[in-house]
């Protein structure tokens, strides 16, 4: 496990490049084997956000996400970068499509 700033890089605690929205919309995580993890963000980007879980993720992790609540509905594949604290774990999109990217910035930089 890393501590210090390099936990901190890894947990989006340093300042990105890329907009965030601290917004709480109901997020579906699926693994290929298992039910549904039914999930909350807490903050937003093009590249990835911060949600609360009640099951435990593992690092490096891959799932599939659903956020079905923006006017299109957004949805990939994200890895899971690491824990934050208790039940709070940061996120990175892979490969998302454009139009998809697009919303999510958008969102980010009109929460300011």
């Amino acid at each position: 496990m890393l501590n210090g700033p390099e936990q901190r890089k890894l947990c989006g605690m340093v300042a990105t490049p890329s907009p965030r929205a601290q917004v709480a919309l109901p997020c579906t995580l699926r693994r290929r084997i298992g039910s549904p993890i039914r999930a909350q963000t807490l903050e937003l980007g093009p590249d990835g956000m911060r949600i609360a879980s009640p099951r435990p993720l593992a690092a490096d992790e891959t799932v599939e996400f659903d956020l079905p609540d923006l006017d299109m509905r957004v949805s990939g594949r994200a890895r899971v970068l690491g824990q934050q604290r208790l039940n709070v774990y940061v996120l990175r999109f892979e490969q998302l499509p454009e139009p998809m990217g697009r919303r999510l910035h958008a969102l980010a930089v009109n929460a300011r």
